[in-house]
């Protein structure tokens, strides 16, 4: 594999490449690929327990957690794929929950039609610390499942500095 040659960047820090990924490189997804019955109009930790990579080590699969090991501006998305139990219309709710800010970010609320699987997304761009502890949330206003067919991921890449 070749060595390339990468400029300082704005720090004046050299990054080179090892095995072809930037030192220091930072980025994951995972998928949900098992079916969460969720209740109606209760707030929920969505669960992705199949990492398909994780370039720094640092997501948890156990806690479904991102926590990045440095400061920057990340590119987080989420999609949710929801099943409902009955033939009403229905309302999907999907948040960024930053627990180390105590903030939400990303929100986003949809309307979907009765008896139809819908997918809700959100993606956001955000200034995260070392440390901060993302996780996605969801909620319902009817009874349902998050579907486990790889439709339901998180994902995460640093793309500055």
């Amino acid at each position: 594999m070749k060595n390339y040659y990468i400029p300082p960047n704005y720090e004046g820090v050299y990054r080179p490449y090892v095995n072809d990924v930037r030192a220091g490189a930072s980025a994951f997804r995972a998928i949900n690929n098992v079916d969460i019955p969720l209740q109606a109009n209760s707030a929920n930790k969505v669960r992705f327990q199949t990492e398909q990579y994780d370039l720094a080590n640092e997501y948890d699969l156990n806690t479904s957690t991102f926590v990045p090991r440095e400061s920057g501006v990340y590119s987080l998305s989420s999609s949710v794929k929801f099943k409902p139990f009955n033939s009403s219309p229905y309302n999907l709710d999907i948040v960024f929950l930053i627990t180390n800010k105590g903030e939400t970010e990303g929100r986003d609320n949809e309307a979907f039609a009765a008896k139809r699987p819908g997918i809700i997304t959100a993606s956001e761009t955000l200034w995260l610390n070392a440390g901060d502890q993302v996780v996605v949330g969801m909620r319902s206003s009817i009874n349902g499942m998050i579907q486990g067919d790889g439709s339901t991921t998180f994902s995460a890449v640093k793309v500055f500095p």
